[in-house]
């Protein structure tokens, strides 16, 4: 996961010791950082590479997640790749890429945008569980109705409509149907005694 933190320090340090050898830096013992950091070079066409692998990766990913798929993915996706192809390794990595997102992209409807990151729901769940806050450990509540609002836009028009055309009622039938009693219900009836505990100890125990 820190793969992209190693490339750029291994840049940085290649350029670091180019200026050494140049005497651009005079503060540092030339002797000392390439007995420290010499090794480095050794990985230089490596890490040039690791570099434009992690770029078309990087490209491809966040083009996916915040674009989607939809028909025209494909050729969008190819121009911005277009140029970070130099070795035989970044080639093929381009081209697999670029025919997932082709072969998946032909899914989607003319007109419809597929989502290509699991980032969006899991935002939404992350929201709702913040508006149920401790209720959120009970499982679902009535507040999941929420969720498509926060996924649509909402006027106060639209929210005016939406109370005259489904009571209060009706999203109580729907609850106690679709969601039943949440944990936190179940939990309190097991546990609830309307006798005193000792009573109730006694019951368990066979005693009395």
């Amino acid at each position: 996961m820190n793969v992209d933190a190693l490339i750029q320090w291994g840049l940085k340090i290649d350029i670091f010791l180019e200026k050494q050898k140049m005497g651009v830096n005079q503060e540092f013992d030339q002797k000392l950082v390439e007995e420290k950091f010499g090794w480095v070079t050794r990985f230089r066409k490596n890490i040039k590479e690791w570099g434009e692998l992690l770029d078309i990766i990087t490209t491809t990913e966040n083009f996916v997640r915040t674009q989607g798929l939809c028909t025209d993915s494909y050729p969008e996706l190819e121009n911005l790749l277009s140029g970070q192809d130099h070795t035989e390794q970044t080639i093929k990595v381009r081209e697999e890429l670029l025919n997932f997102v082709r072969e998946e992209s032909s899914k989607a409807k003319p007109g419809e945008r597929l989502l290509g990151s699991s980032e969006v729901i899991e935002s939404v769940f992350g929201k709702l569980k913040r508006m149920e806050r401790d209720q959120s450990k009970s499982g679902f509540t009535g507040l999941l109705l929420s969720v498509p609002a926060m996924v649509s836009q909402t006027t106060k028009e639209v929210v005016k409509d939406a109370l005259e055309m489904v009571p209060t009622q009706k999203v109580l039938d729907w609850c106690t149907k679709h969601l039943g009693q949440s944990v936190q219900a179940k939990r309190r009836n097991a546990f609830e005694s309307s006798d005193k505990p000792e009573q109730k100890w006694d019951q368990f125990s066979g005693v009395g």
